[in-house]
């Protein structure tokens, strides 16, 4: 999944009101007030400050009552990563493609790349079906998607999150038996049709002179 820890370096501002106390306890109360729900391009969405690992003695800057820290501090981030495969779950079906919530982020599956299968939207499911291989795509499914584009913004709504489940493995858990099913099928096919063309040449090579 795309949670991760970061050691981040940053300054804080405290009011000389609210020095009263554990310095550190005060720096990450501070902290989580600052940074909870940021976005970073390098290290994403900001979950919790875990912990303050060092800070520098308070400052004073002339013209200002606040007292600053340079901060070492310990996150929980959310980082997707391009081309990452991640799990998911469908929260909504439209005609024009599927949003997949991870983590807290939503990321859309276009119609085209629900899945490798012809298919098409279905309102009264609502979902994707496809008709040849009966695979069936709807909310609440829990699936196994691959980001194939990320743009961050400043927010989470901001954000946009492409998604593909169109790769062999992708999907529905179940889609891989049905896969498996269809596969033998067509080896199964394969083979007969080989058989046929050996026998007729053989027939050919052993005829009348």
């Amino acid at each position: 999944m795309g949670y991760k820890k970061f050691d981040v370096e940053g300054i804080v501002s405290v009011s000389p009101l609210n020095l009263s106390g554990e310095l550190k306890d005060i720096l990450k109360e501070q902290l989580s007030i600052n940074y909870d729900g940021v976005i970073d391009k390098d290290i994403g969405l900001i979950i919790a400050i875990t912990d303050v690992l060092d800070h520098s003695e308070g400052e004073i800057i002339p013209g200002d009552s606040d007292v600053f820290f340079k901060v070492k501090f310990r996150v929980i981030s959310f980082l997707p990563k391009l081309h990452e495969v991640i799990r998911g779950r469908v929260t909504q079906a439209t005609d024009f493609g599927a949003f997949i919530n991870i983590g807290p982020f939503e990321g859309l599956c276009h119609v085209s790349q629900v899945m490798p299968d012809f298919n098409s939207y279905n309102p009264e499911l609502p979902g994707f079906f496809a008709k040849e291989s009966k695979k069936t795509l709807v909310v609440e499914d829990k699936v196994l998607t691959r980001i194939s584009n990320i743009s961050f913004k400043k927010t989470i709504a901001e954000t946009k999150i492409g998604l593909t489940m169109r790769q062999t493995g992708l999907g529905k858990e179940e889609w891989i038996a049905i896969d498996a099913k269809a596969e033998k099928k067509t080896t199964k096919k394969t083979s007969k049709k080989d058989d046929t063309k050996e026998k007729k040449t053989t027939t050919k090579k052993g005829g009348k002179k």
